[in-house]
């Protein structure tokens, strides 16, 4: 993971300016460590030239406006097409001869020959055992539990409260839905979408699709539901 010089603030632009810009630069505004200088975006969406005090510029011009050798990249997309979007953006700007930043919230406790990649962004209150491997470009949305020894592809998106266990693997690219759960020894195949409370304890294939049905509602209203549970019939 990179980590600013000790005693500056390195240089960093956040590509984009939606709603994962906008969180991204609320967690830097309290990392000392790093000055944002700015945001980048594709020129179809230009819509300002400002963004919360700080100027935006077209990709075109950011080689320009923030050189490689100066400024780094950190690049919050989502996991729209399956995480392609956020890949194929990283993997444009590192051609380009950027490097990136990690973000690691500070509540996190990285335990002994645990490893994180770049550009990838890691909430709060993360549960990440011994031996963990993290790759490049993942995004771990806030309470996740990651066992001992597992391995997360690159480019893979965690929504909250996902439980890896131990020995398992993740493939690159894949979305993992909140509250799932990876049994331990278990690999979940490449580019795999496993739904909100999805529960894998055999290996997936690439470009599975796991979802469990959501929770049906009950024919009455919820006064009645209640009145009939004090007082049953």
């Amino acid at each position: 993971m990179n980590s600013p010089p000790p005693h500056s603030r390195q240089p960093v632009f956040i590509f984009g300016t939606g709603r994962g810009a906008d969180t991204a630069r609320r967690y830097f505004a309290d990392e000392s460590g790093y000055d944002l200088v700015g945001f980048v975006v594709d020129r179809e969406f230009l819509r300002e030239t400002t963004f919360h005090g700080r100027p935006v510029v077209t990709s075109d011009e950011a080689l320009g406006r923030f050189p490689p050798h100066d400024v780094m990249a950190f690049v919050p997309l989502g996991p729209a097409r399956m995480n392609i979007i956020r890949r194929d953006k990283y993997l444009q700007l590192k051609s380009l001869g950027y490097r990136f930043v990690s973000y690691v919230h500070p509540s996190n406790r990285l335990h002994a020959g645990c490893t994180v990649g770049e550009n990838c962004f890691i909430l709060e209150n993360q549960s990440i055992n011994l031996d963990v491997t993290i790759g490049d470009n993942v995004v771990m949305w806030s309470g996740c539990q990651i066992g001992d020894r597992s391995r997360i592809g690159d480019h893979v998106f965690m929504a909250s409260h996902v439980v890896v266990n131990g020995d398992a693997e993740v493939g690159e690219a894949s979305y993992l839905g909140s509250n799932c759960t990876i049994v331990g020894g278990v690999r979940v195949g490449r580019q795999s979408f496993i739904g909100a409370n999805a529960l894998i304890a055999e290996n997936t294939k690439d470009l599975a699709v796991h979802v469990v049905t959501p929770t049906p509602a009950l024919e009455i209203d919820s006064v009645r539901f209640v009145t009939l549970l004090r007082h049953p019939i």
